[in-house]
């Protein structure tokens, strides 16, 4: 009999190597130390994982995973979940399967009294998260690239990688480019942009001027290297200038010494974002954000910001 039910102590040695048998793709990994950062330290409220269970053997078949997260609407905190690493081996996958998944999800988000449900899936499952739980396209993520001249303006107060081993001093600095009451969006500060930052997969870079916080990454897509503009924060209260936008990029240009960049998201808190629109065919993957609203009588959910940061491609 295959049974349903929240995992009170997640196995990651054992989750890891069920992904990876499940997704069985070169381009899918899973490392139990990192999902461990990921469910438990990442946007720092913690992961229910849903899982299947086959009770004759005792063998874990399947799961998905809420990964909480705190959005502000216009400065008003509301819990959400995002919906990640849904997957049933190859032998038990079926309709009845992922329903049940999904049928305990429904009930976690009334028990925990979640609002939003968001979703980031590849192109195979955005139909079915709208299938199995109404996920509807929310948000398209514009993907832009451009070529950066590498330099360092003497308006840039820090530029430097970002070190784990370093917390009170990135703590500090994040405080001050702690998310805005006025703004909507995922709700950063010092200590959960930290946490954020100290996943194994990937290595990060902090680039500052007064005004506005860059997070950059080096990364390779195709053979080809680039700077991964990850995400902009502004100081609060303060309107970032076109100066400090490009004053940033370039530096981050200039730190990874690769003046090619990409980004991709949505920010209206700054003048402009750099880059021109890449073109469909190009794009790696659908990056469209899938959103259901529990309590759609309350204030609607506009985005001024949601970058790479506020998901787990970065």
């Amino acid at each position: 009999m295959i049974v349903v039910a929240v995992e009170e102590k997640p196995g990651y040695v054992e989750t890891a190597r069920l992904a990876a048998e499940a997704f069985a793709s070169a381009d899918s990994s899973f490392d139990p130390e990192h999902l461990r950062w990921f469910y438990e330290d990442c946007f720092t409220e913690g992961t229910t994982i849903v899982g299947l269970t086959d009770t004759d053997t005792g063998q874990k078949i399947g799961q998905i995973a809420l990964v909480r997260q705190s959005v502000l609407v216009n400065g008003k905190p509301e819990p959400a979940a995002e919906l990640v690493d849904l997957f049933v081996l190859k032998q038990w996958r079926g309709r009845e399967r992922v329903q049940m998944l999904y049928d305990e999800v429904g009930r976690q988000f009334a028990k925990q009294k979640l609002r939003f449900a968001f979703g980031m899936p590849n192109a195979k499952a955005l139909p079915v998260n709208e299938r199995f739980f109404d996920l509807k396209g929310f948000l398209r993520l514009e993907l832009r690239a451009g070529i950066a001249l590498p330099w360092l303006s003497a308006s840039v107060i820090a530029n430097e990688p970002f070190d784990r081993l370093r917390r009170d001093h990135f703590v500090a600095l994040f405080d001050q480019y702690a998310t805005s009451g006025e703004e909507t969006g995922l709700r950063w500060d010092g200590e959960a942009l930290f946490r954020r930052l100290c996943g194994l997969k990937y290595s990060y870079a902090i680039h500052a001027t007064e005004g506005l916080l860059l997070i950059s990454s080096a990364r390779l897509t195709r053979s080809v290297p680039y700077t991964l503009l990850a995400a902009f924060l502004r100081r609060s209260g303060v309107t970032p200038t076109r100066a400090d936008v490009r004053s940033v990029t370039r530096a981050a240009a200039a730190f990874w010494k690769r003046p090619q960049f990409i980004f991709a998201g949505l920010n209206r808190t700054l003048p402009f974002i750099p880059g021109i629109p890449l073109p469909d065919r190009v794009r790696p993957s659908p990056m469209i954000l899938q959103m259901r609203d529990f309590a759609p009588e309350r204030t609607k959910l506009e985005f001024d910001r949601f970058q790479l940061i506020d998901f787990d491609f970065a």
